[in-house]
């Protein structure tokens, strides 16, 4: 320093002032006179100091003003003495300039120093670091392969940001190079490298490399291991994230807080909220104290799963350990109670909050609007405002979510118009939330519709709305529009998505596209338990029951713990096929092998399984020895198995415990009335009939459809005739003519009304699936396609044998599916071997 000043000195300028005499916002060595003076001879040590005290101006607004008119004179100045050639100097510069957001300056400053051949290693590896530090990740890989090209050698730094750049792009094969060259240069003892090279691997999802990198590093830092701990769990990998923090426990650096944090936040993020449990009881092992950031995460995984009793828990172990609370913490106790249906306690502890923020204010409006309590939640809106908080987005896409769930999807529709008025532009969420709601109350149609409205606003559909729109498709069974759909995903690259590839399995599934289902399922890698459980449930019912069981053994040996749905697939599966042996085995294991506490979905599938194939004394005695009470499930699968069976003392028992707990169902008292007629007790079929009046119940229709193009064609009993009546009983009669030469002869078994044979084979014509099969085939017969048809009622056994039958006669494949299950007609032959 002191030489410097005595350079300024000899050269006649004036002599700097003290420091006291200095502007404050000046750096020591510059002299602005100077700069007005001719050129003097300054040497690169001077100039390089110049621009880094000048660059260290980063204070208040005042000293970043003073920075920003230095800086183009002190790049003039090293222009004019010649200097700019200097690498030290641009070096310098270049830093000045970035710490002036001058980024494009920069990269044109160090590309003129290439095109002059003033381009050293140096500032190869400051032009490296500069696009990484700026984000420009594929810019600092280019730059560096170009270093290579022209043999420029790294350093260590240079190394470890471009390994970072290529975490950040995706490039996991530049990443690679980088890494053979950090060995080859022996570059990577230096302290950086071995992070981000651990790093660059697990943004690239190669876990077991970066795990291998953290071992070579041995127990040192635990820095590193927190960075890939925290890729994993960003990246939804969160089974990798849990083992790399046991891995830590066992051999590595020991887990901190944060570790235990990062994982927590990877849980609730990714729908692992179950295992945020046992993260803190880890933690809690270790001995470590949990703080407010574990609970704030931990509350949302309990508020995400419903668990009322673990949240509670956590809020007292939260006031028992008196944490320092904050707006975070408080916030997400609020959502807590409000996403777990106690409004009362959200209530209280919004109260009680000191500070609030917006967020706070959104999850307790969304809470009460959730549970349809409008007014409140209006009201809370008007008191933000007198708190001087202006509702956002967010808070009119709780109102409109919960009017929509609630099914008052045209208030909805109206306080969206509202705020759009109000010039609040409404994203991507409020329309979802309307799709949804829509879905939700098996208003598919309108979910269509609200999806066409919002394209026509100019909000493009997300990975979210595309899953709810998926399970609309397949609560129609619309096939036709969910292809529609996955092209749209296949072109937005949605179909990587975990969500949506469940969804798409379901909707193929429930289209009756079993193929479709098996291969988008076979070509994700990793699969998650949702992802297996929707294709055991496809598998389930198209009455695929070996290759389930076989899917659940691979899911049990791969690692995936199975839950209570896996159950329900597996359990209907074996429904399915009749594999009664195979149920048993794998209810009594599900506790004591798999570790899965049997619900009350599991105990029903085992009644149904014992009841359809026959065994309804062990069905009722399965009931009564039930450690939980017998629900209308439970019930109905009785009464279902004795229709088919023809017992009626049981049916009449189950139907007595039905009418008590559904008096509304029709379909019970349809079941039980069929029954009677089909033993010829019609007295007691008519005093049902006089029941369903007396209590207003109305008989739920039975009705088959079928797409046909884009129009949905329905066949319903005592329903308004279709408009081509004449000709489809006229192609029916024809087709029911030539089976009967083929071996075919009515079942009339299903027709209880006490008539003749003759007038009973006319009623069976009348059918809805016969009607919609031979509409089908009119309709579509130049394609070849499938006909598929669609019926909310189990299918009789003479309409099973007909599509049979003309299956095999017009050589076409007829997809069925009815209340219990689909039925593949191919050939004369049906994929349920005639057990349903």
């Amino acid at each position: 320093m002191a030489k410097a000043q005595a350079q300024l000195v000899s050269l006649s300028f004036p002599p700097p002032a003290p420091p006291s005499a200095r502007p404050r916002h000046a750096p020591p060595l510059l002299n602005a006179a100077a700069l007005r003076t001719g050129v003097p001879p300054y040497s690169a040590g001077v100039l390089v100091s110049l621009l880094r005290d000048c660059a260290d101006l980063h204070g208040d607004d005042t000293d970043h003003r003073v920075a920003r008119r230095l800086a183009p004179q002190l790049h003039s100045l090293a222009v004019r003495t010649g200097l700019s050639r200097d690498p030290r100097v641009t070096c310098a510069l270049v830093d000045l300039l970035a710490r002036l957001g001058r980024g494009p300056s920069c990269a044109r400053l160090l590309h003129e120093a290439a095109e002059d051949g003033a381009k050293d290693a140096v500032l190869w590896n400051k032009h490296v670091a500069m696009l990484a530090e700026a984000e420009e990740w594929d810019e600092a890989i280019a730059v560096f392969r170009e270093m290579q090209a022209r043999g420029v050698p790294a350093d260590g730094y240079t190394c470890a940001r471009v390994l970072h750049a290529c975490g950040r792009a995706g490039a996991l094969r530049e990443g690679r190079a980088v890494h053979a060259y950090a060995l080859k240069l022996a570059l990577d003892a230096h302290p950086l490298v071995p992070g981000f090279l651990a790093g660059m691997y697990a943004e690239n999802a190669d876990v077991a490399a970066a795990t291998r990198v953290l071992d070579a590093m041995g127990a040192g830092s635990v820095v590193p291991w927190n960075a890939v701990v925290a890729c994993c769990a960003r990246l939804g990998l969160v089974d990798d994230a849990l083992e790399l923090a046991a891995r830590m426990s066992r051999s590595g650096p020991e887990p901190n807080v944060a570790t235990w944090n990062t994982v927590l936040s990877g849980c609730s993020r990714h729908g692992r909220d179950r295992e945020a449990l046992g993260v803190v009881a880890s933690m809690l092992k270790q001995g470590l104290r949990p703080d407010a950031t574990t609970v704030s995460s931990l509350l949302k995984s309990v508020a995400n799963t419903g668990l009322l009793r673990h949240g509670m828990e956590i809020h007292c172990f939260f006031l028992r350990n008196q944490l320092e609370p904050d707006v975070y913490t408080g916030t997400a106790l609020v959502d807590m109670y409000a996403k777990c249906g106690r409004l009362d306690c959200a209530q209280k502890v919004f109260d009680a909050l000191e500070h609030r923020n917006l967020t706070t204010w959104n999850s307790l409006v969304a809470g009460y609007a959730n549970a349809g309590r409008f007014d409140i939640a209006l009201e809370l809106v008007e008191l933000m405002k007198k708190n001087r908080l202006d509702p956002d987005i967010t808070t009119w896409n709780g109102l409109i979510t919960g009017y929509s769930m609630n099914g008052q999807s045209s208030q909805a529709v109206l306080l969206l118009r509202q705020i759009k008025a109000a010039g609040v532009t409404p994203n991507v969420v409020s329309w979802t939330s309307l799709i949804s709601g829509s879905c939700h109350n098996g208003e598919y149609e309108d979910s269509f519709y609200f999806c066409h409205e919002m394209q026509k606003d100019g909000v493009q559909p997300s990975l979210v709305t595309m899953s709810v729109l998926l399970r609309a498709c397949a609560g129609l069974a619309l096939q036709k529009k969910g292809k529609e759909l996955h092209c749209f995903a296949l072109r937005r690259a949605y179909d990587c998505d975990m969500v949506v590839s469940t969804a798409l399995i379901d909707m193929y599934s429930k289209g009756g596209s079993l193929v479709s289902a098996k291969v988008i399922f076979e070509s994700i890698q990793q699969k998650n338990l949702v992802l297996c459980n929707a294709m055991l449930t496809g598998l389930a019912v198209h009455g695929q029951g070996r290759e389930a069981i076989e899917l659940f053994h691979d899911m049990w040996n791969s690692g995936l713990k199975p839950d209570s749905i896996t159950f329900t697939a597996l359990l209907t599966a074996c429904r399915s096929m009749g594999l009664v042996t195979e149920g048993w085995e794998y209810f009594d294991g599900m506790e004591t092998k798999y570790g899965v506490k049997p619900t009350t979905e599991n105990y029903a599938c085992m009644v149904d399984l014992l009841a359809r194939c026959g065994y309804l004394d062990e069905a009722m005695d399965f009931i009564e020895r039930s450690p939980i009470d017998p629900g209308a499930s439970h019930w109905g699968a009785l009464l279902t198995g004795c229709s088919i069976h023809g017992n009626l003392a049981l049916a009449e028992v189950a139907a007595r415990n039905l009418f008590r707990l559904e008096p509304y169902n029709s379909a019970n008292y349809l079941l039980m009335m069929n029954l009677y007629e089909y033993e010829r007790m019609y007295d007691e079929a008519e005093s049902l009939k006089y029941a369903m009046k007396a209590r207003g119940v109305d008989s739920r229709p039975g009705w088959s459809w079928i797409q046909i193009e884009q129009g949905i064609h329905v066949f319903e009993v005592d329903g308004k005739p279709h408009p081509e009546t004449a000709e489809i009983y006229e192609e029916l009669i024809r087709l029911v003519f030539q089976i009967k030469k083929a071996g075919y002869v009515p079942d009339t078994s299903c027709i209880a009304y006490n008539v003749q044979e003759e007038e009973k084979e006319k009623l069976l014509l009348g059918h809805t699936e016969k009607l919609a099969i031979t509409y089908g085939l009119i309709r579509s017969d130049a394609s070849r396609a499938p006909v598929r048809v669609m019926k909310n009622t189990r299918m009789c056994n003479d309409c099973h044998e007909v599509a049979k039958h003309i299956s095999s006669l017009c050589d076409r494949q007829i997809i069925l599916r009815d209340a219990v299950r689909f039925h593949h007609f191919v050939d004369g032959k049906c994929s349920c071997n005639d057990y349903w």
